[in-house]
């Protein structure tokens, strides 16, 4: 820990009266895009499995951890203690086959089936009226799509826009030449392959939110 006491130390000498003039300007918007960049640089590296690489971005990202938790302390918003015991609380209340008394979690399937059931208990989500919030939206669409299709899978709902194409896909290699012909073909025509998958997203989510409407006042 007392590496991690060090870190501490540095980020609020940083945010301090005589620390960094750039850090102490930033806020917990300003920095949010830096968060964002930090997880796909990190992704990239584990994707090639560069462990120098990986071993840089995870420290980058750790520090953006830490310092959005002591800008929120600065703010008057939350304390590091409040975050860190809120994740503890949560990794417990959601293992409780692991740290409470529940048997019979032998199959995947009804560990996920716990898992949503308790998360339906917890504040940030008893709030919520679709299956698809939660999704952020600021999610790159192809990560996007496919959380929205998990999420949609696992109802009744069938109106899922598809097309004849099809593709000889069998690994990720295979998947990731399809996806980059596609990209490739819709360039060709002139077509932005991320905006009309933005798009085809909002229309099939407008669909589905509706369709959730109807369902539930057909109960």
């Amino acid at each position: 820990m007392g590496d991690f006491a060090a870190l501490i130390e540095v980020t609020e000498r940083l945010l301090g009266p005589n620390g960094c003039p750039w850090d102490q300007k930033q806020t917990m918007m300003t920095i949010r895009s830096t968060v964002l960049e930090e997880v796909c640089e990190l992704i990239e590296a584990i994707d090639v499995g560069d462990n120098p690489h990986i071993r840089d971005e995870l420290g980058d990202l750790f520090f953006n951890v830490v310092f959005l938790c002591k800008m929120a302390e600065k703010e008057g918003r939350f304390t590091m203690k409040d975050v860190l015991q809120g994740l503890v609380d949560k990794l417990i209340r959601r293992h409780p086959h692991v740290f409470g008394e529940v048997q019979g979690i032998d199959t995947v399937d009804k560990l996920m089936e716990q898992w949503e059931s308790i998360k339906k208990t917890e504040v940030s989500h008893a709030e919520r009226k679709s299956v698809l919030d939660g999704i952020p939206r600021d999610l790159p669409p192809l990560a996007r799509a496919h959380k929205m299709l998990k999420k949609i899978g696992k109802t009744a709902f069938k109106d899922i826009p598809h097309t004849t194409v099809k593709a000889d896909i069998a690994d990720e290699e295979s998947l990731g030449a399809a996806l980059l012909t596609l990209v490739s073909q819709a360039q060709s025509t002139g077509l932005d392959a991320e905006q009309a998958l933005r798009k085809t997203l909002a229309l099939t989510e407008k669909q589905f939110r509706s369709w959730e409407k109807q369902d539930k006042n057909d109960i």
